[in-house]
């Protein structure tokens, strides 16, 4: 009796799984498998790794403005250099540090956004 033909589940090969010794076998080679994985874990990770980016560009753009020595911004300045608010870490209330106002960190750098006049307000957070 002849076995049936199996197709590589990897979706970038669909090869034909040659002279296979179980029926479990579902890829043609350790590279498929493997690749097959990376692309399932690429998938499942998508959001951390989208929300990851926005706190990295955000952080080099604060950063850029700390190192400059511009501690208070336009929001709207920072937006036309690729800041998003979207992308925030988790917010942190400390009337010592900000009165009346949310102050976010990345890394070394606090900063708050004020509402009233849209700017934003950055410090470097010596460790």
């Amino acid at each position: 009796m002849k076995k049936p033909i199996k197709i590589c589940q990897n979706p970038d090969c669909g090869d034909d799984i040659p002279d296979y010794k179980s029926s479990k076998k579902k890829y043609c080679n350790d590279y498929c498998r493997n690749h097959h994985g990376y692309l399932r874990r690429l998938e499942n990770n998508k959001e951390f790794d989208i929300q990851k980016k926005g706190l990295v560009n955000n952080y080099r753009i604060l950063k850029m403005y700390v190192d400059a020595g511009i501690l208070k911004e336009d929001l709207d300045k920072l937006l036309k250099f690729g800041f998003n608010p979207k992308y925030l870490p988790q917010k942190n209330i400390d009337k010592r540090f900000s009165p009346n106002m949310p102050y976010y960190v990345i890394k070394d750098i606090a900063f708050c956004l004020d509402p009233k006049t849209n700017h934003v307000l950055i410090y470097s957070v010596e460790k």
